[in-house]
C-alpha cells in the first residue's frame, strides 16, 4: 500500500469510505470486488479505535438462543463459517466451558436442551470448509470433575458438570482487518490512514465528497465520489450532526464503552465462563496471555475523550475475581488495556442494553442521497453488514439489482488454501537461515501465504531475520515490511498492529528501540522523531493511574 493522497485529490471515486476500521474495511473490499473504484480513509491507523478492542472471537449466536432468535442465530453461524472459509490462516476453533449449577436456568438439563437446540440450528456449520483442521465439533456436557479441571478458576461450590461449546478465535484481529484492507488496495482500492474526514460535501440535495485534513500535516482537500458510506464508528454520529435534521434519520444509538483486559496467562486450552452480577464474563487464552472480557458501560462523552480511569480497571478486576476467585487477578497482572465504544438501545451505569444488530442507513431515504451510514457492532457479521451497505450504494448510484457480492466464498490475501496443517508443513520444510522452525511456523500463520515476501526481507539483509529482543521473537524483517508495504507509517502502527510485537503487551525496551531504529531508517526520521515516537508507545502501554 503506498499513501497517495493526490490521487485521492485528484480523482473522481464511486465510493468513498470514511473510516477504516473493520466494518470500513469490509465495505470497501465488497465494492472493490464488485468493481466500484474506492477511497478509504481513517482519521488514526486502520483498526486502532474500537477494532483493536475485542476478545478475538467468531461467535455463532448462542445468546440469540435465549430469546429463541433463530434467523439471528442462523445469520451468525453463517458469517463464523465464511470467515473461516476466507481466512483459514488467522481462525481457529476455540472451545468454551461453563459450570452447570441447581440455578434451573444453568442446570445441566437446561445446557444439555439448550446445546441440543444449538447444534441442530448450526448442523451446517461445516459446510463447505475443506480443511477438517477448521471444522467445529458438537457441544457436549461434562461432568463436575471433567469441569473444574477445565476452568479450574472458578469457585467449586455449587457446580454440578459443565457444558463445552466451540466458536473460532481469530489469531490476530488486527491482521484479520488488515487482510480485508490489503485485499480491497489489491482489487483496486486508494487506501490512507491519518487522513480525517472533516465534513461532507454536498451537491444541492446530493452528498458529493468530503472534505480532508491529512493528519501529518494539516492540509486540506476534497475528495470527489458519487457515494460516501459513513463508517466513522463511535464518531459516525458526529459526523452527521451538520445535516438536516431529516436527513439524518432515525437518531444514531447511544454510546457504550466496552473494556477487556490482557493479563498474565491463568487458562490453558479452554475459554473458561464465571458468573459476576448475573452476567457471564470470560477469560479467554490467546498467545501466552490470557484475554478477561467483556465490561459495559454507558458513556455520554466525547469518543476523541475516551478512557479508563484507575477506579474503572479496579472496578472490572472486582467482577473478574468474583466470577475467578482462583485467577487471583490483580493490577499487576494487567498488560494491556483495551476500551472501545459500541452501540448501545438504553441505559445507565453498568445496566444498559446493547445494540443486537447493525443498523444500516440509506439517506436517499431521508431526503439526502448520495449517503449511506453503517453504526457496526460485532466482528462475526461485519462482512454481511458491508453486503447491505454496499447494496445500498448501488441503489443509490441508480442500480435496481447490484451485481452480487462474493465475499463470503472468495479468499482474503494470504488465505488461498485448502488445509492449514498442509500448508505450514510445506513451509516448515524449509530451510531458511537464521530463523529457527517456531519462528517459520508463526510468519507463516501471520500472513499466510504472503509469507515468502517478509522472509525475502529477511534473506536481503540477513541482520533483519533476528528476532527484534530477548523476550520478542518478531523479526526486524517484520517491522521493515510494514513500513513499506503496508503503510505502518508511525512505530506503533508496527510495533502494536500490524506485527505480534506488542499487540499483548510491552515488547520490551530493546525491542522497541531497535524497531524503531528500523522505522526510522524506512522512513527517514530525525533523533527528536525518533523519541517522540517511542515515548507515543510507552505511553500506549502505561496503566491508568488516576
Amino acid at each position: 500500500m503506498t499513501r497517495d493522497l493526490r490521487r485521492l485529490a485528484d480523482t473522481r471515486f464511486d465510493l468513498i469510505v470514511v473510516g477504516a476500521g473493520f466494518y470500513g474495511v469490509t465495505v470497501a473490499w465488497d465494492a472493490a470486488q464488485r468493481g466500484l473504484s474506492v477511497a478509504i480513509i481513517d482519521k488514526d491507523d486502520f483498526g486502532a479505535a474500537t477494532s483493536f478492542n475485542n476478545l478475538k472471537t467468531l461467535h455463532g449466536g448462542l445468546r440469540s438462543l435465549q430469546s429463541l432468535n433463530f434467523r439471528q442465530m442462523r445469520l451468525f453461524i453463517r458469517e463464523r463459517r465464511a470467515l473461516a472459509r476466507i481466512l483459514p490462516h488467522l481462525v481457529r476453533p476455540l472451545p468454551f466451558v461453563v459450570a452447570t449449577t441447581r440455578n434451573p436456568k444453568r442446570s445441566s438439563l437446561a445446557m444439555r436442551i439448550a446445546f441440543a437446540i444449538n447444534d441442530a440450528v448450526a448442523r451446517d456449520r461445516n459446510e463447505g470448509l475443506a480443511d477438517p483442521g477448521s471444522h467445529l465439533p458438537g457441544s457436549q456436557i461434562i461432568s463436575k470433575e471433567e469441569a473444574l479441571r477445565l476452568n479450574p478458576i472458578v469457585a467449586p461450590d455449587g457446580v454440578t458438570g459443565g457444558a463445552v461449546w466451540y466458536d473460532y478465535q481469530m489469531l490476530s484481529t488486527d491482521r484479520v482487518t488488515l487482510s480485508f484492507l490489503l485485499s480491497a488496495v489489491d482489487a483496486g482500492a486508494t487506501a490512507a490512514n491519518y487522513v480525517k474526514a472533516n465534513r461532507f460535501i454536498r451537491d444541492g440535495d446530493r452528498v458529493v465528497g468530503v472534505r480532508a485534513e491529512d493528519g501529518l500535516t494539516g492540509n486540506t482537500f476534497d475528495l470527489r465520489g458519487a457515494v460516501v458510506v459513513n463508517c466513522a464508528g463511535p464518531w459516525a454520529a458526529s459526523m452527521l450532526t451538520d445535516l438536516p435534521q431529516a436527513a439524518q434519520g432515525a437518531p444514531p444509538p447511544r454510546l457504550s464503552r466496552a473494556m477487556n483486559v490482557i493479563t498474565r496467562k491463568v487458562v490453558n486450552s479452554h475459554a473458561c465462563g464465571g458468573m459476576a452480577g448475573g452476567r457471564y464474563l470470560f477469560v479467554v487464552p490467546w498467545r501466552d496471555v490470557s484475554m478477561l472480557g467483556t465490561s459495559h458501560d454507558a458513556y455520554d462523552g466525547s469518543p476523541d475523550q475516551l478512557k479508563v480511569s484507575r477506579w474503572d480497571l479496579e472496578a472490572f478486576l472486582k467482577d473478574a475475581r468474583e466470577a475467578f476467585p482462583h485467577a487471583g487477578l490483580t493490577t499487576s497482572d494487567v498488560r494491556l488495556i483495551h476500551r472501545g465504544l459500541l452501540p448501545m438501545v438504553s441505559g445507565d451505569g453498568h445496566n444498559l442494553r446493547l445494540l443486537k444488530e447493525s443498523l444500516v442507513v440509506d439517506h436517499g431515504r431521508h431526503g439526502l442521497p448520495g449517503l449511506v451510514s453503517v453504526f457496526g457492532v460485532r466482528y462475526t457479521t461485519a462482512r454481511h453488514t458491508a453486503e447491505q451497505a454496499v447494496n445500498a450504494v448501488f441503489r443509490s448510484m441508480g442500480h435496481a439489482t447490484p451485481p452480487p457480492c462474493r465475499t463470503a466464498e472468495t479468499p482474503l490475501l494470504g488465505g488461498s488454501m485448502n488445509h492449514v496443517d498442509n500448508f505450514l508443513k510445506a513451509v516448515l520444510l524449509r530451510d531458511v537461515d537464521g530463523i529457527n522452525t517456531d519462528t517459520l511456523r508463526r510468519i507463516a500463520t501471520t500472513y499466510g501465504t504472503g509469507y515468502d515476501r517478509v522472509l525475502q526481507m529477511a534473506r536481503d539483509v540477513p541482520a533483519l531475520a533476528r528476532p527484534l529482543g530477548r523476550s520478542c521473537d518478531v523479526l526486524g524483517a517484520e517491522i521493515l515490511y510494514a513500513a513499506r508495504r503496508e503503510m505502518a507509517l508511525k512505530l506503533g502502527d508496527a510495533v502494536i498492529r500490524r506485527t505480534e510485537a506488542g499487540a499483548a503487551g510491552h515488547p520490551g525496551t530493546d525491542a522497541l528501540e531497535r524497531a524503531g531504529a528500523i522505522m526510522a531508517r524506512a522512513h527517514g526520521w530525525d533523533e527528536w522523531r525518533l523519541r517522540n515516537e517511542v515515548a507515543e508507545v510507552e505511553a500506549f502501554y502505561r496503566l491508568p493511574r488516576d
